[in-house]
């Protein structure tokens, strides 16, 4: 084969890539010219997609009808200015409302802050009333008890003369009565604790819760722990130097006994052996009675200015605040 005849095949074969519709409007194309006919409008029905074949609008053979945007323009407002009353009239409306708001809010802060002070002033008149009758029995039974040490004491130094045994009349009161208090004061350690105590306006009472609180916890509680030490010192002694089965019998008659078992002071008498006959060692007893009764001395003194210090508090809340009716 030659090469021109190779050269008009591949002509014929490049025909054949020329999709259908795109022959016919080359035709047309040329037939146009030569006639002189126009088919504009059918060659623009007939042209394909532009952007089907993804041609740009240059070479699609057609131009672009573009259409025009309509623009909306808004209407220009006019504003006209207010008369300066009104101004100063919207000006009072949000003062009146912004302060009616603020003593509004006050009022309900306040309604609620009076209540909450009088629920602690209630509940610290009940635990000072509690105080008061915890003194007054500290008190009764200091009394009750200091001659009794005397008794324990001639007990122990004369102990030949008692068969070496602590007597029962005395040594079960020594036992068996427990006298020291100290207040644990929970309504003013809430108070403070909680900032409360601001609520309390009447100064002097302020004052005077204060003053109670300190006294409780500088004077009477080191006092209360002095006469603890002391009683410990008497039992450990006795623990030491004396046969217990008599002690132990009667602690299982008072748990049997209903009225015992509710009031250790109602105790059945016991006796108290002693085992240790040395005059060392009963002197040493002997003096430690004397050391409890010392304790109790201070102790009851601290304990009447609390009683005072709580009575003068309690008729002093009830005269500012009105709380006659507090139990």
């Amino acid at each position: 084969m030659s090469e021109e005849d190779t050269h008009k095949k591949k002509g014929n074969d490049n025909t054949g890539d020329i999709p259908k519709d795109e022959g016919h409007l080359f035709t047309t194309g040329i037939n146009d010219s030569i006639t002189g006919e126009d088919h504009t409008e059918e060659l623009e029905t007939c042209l394909p997609d532009r952007q089907a074949l993804n041609l740009p609008a240059e070479q699609a053979g057609y131009k672009l009808e573009t259409k025009e945007m309509e623009v909306h323009h808004h209407p220009q407002l006019e504003h006209k200015s207010k008369p300066w009353k009104e101004y100063i009239l919207e000006y009072i409306m949000i003062v009146l409302a912004v302060t009616t708001g603020f003593f509004a809010e006050s009022l309900r802060e306040h309604l609620g802050d009076n209540e909450r002070k009088n629920e602690y002033l209630r509940s610290l008149v009940a635990e000072l009333k509690y105080d008061t009758a915890q003194y007054n029995l500290v008190l009764n039974n200091i009394v009750y008890i200091r001659p009794i040490l005397d008794s324990m004491y001639l007990n122990a130094t004369e102990a030949a003369r008692f068969s070496y045994t602590l007597q029962a009349r005395w040594n079960t009161a020594v036992n068996e009565t427990h006298f020291y208090y100290t207040p644990a004061l929970p309504a003013i350690e809430q108070l403070k604790s909680s900032g409360s105590l601001r609520l309390i306006n009447a100064k002097n009472v302020a004052q005077q819760i204060l003053e109670y609180d300190t006294y409780v916890q500088v004077s009477l509680a080191p006092h209360s722990a002095e006469v603890t030490i002391g009683a410990d010192k008497v039992y450990n002694l006795e623990d030491a130097m004396c046969d217990e089965k008599d002690f132990s019998n009667k602690l299982d008659e008072n748990m049997a006994n209903e009225v015992t078992r509710a009031d250790v002071s109602k105790s059945a008498l016991y006796n108290m052996p002693l085992v240790v006959k040395d005059a060392t060692r009963l002197n040493e007893l002997a003096n430690s009675f004397v050391n409890y009764k010392a304790r109790m001395y201070g102790y009851y003194a601290v304990t009447n200015v609390a009683l005072q210090k709580a009575t003068t508090l309690i008729e002093l809340i009830k005269k500012e605040y009105g709380l006659d009716d507090a139990e």
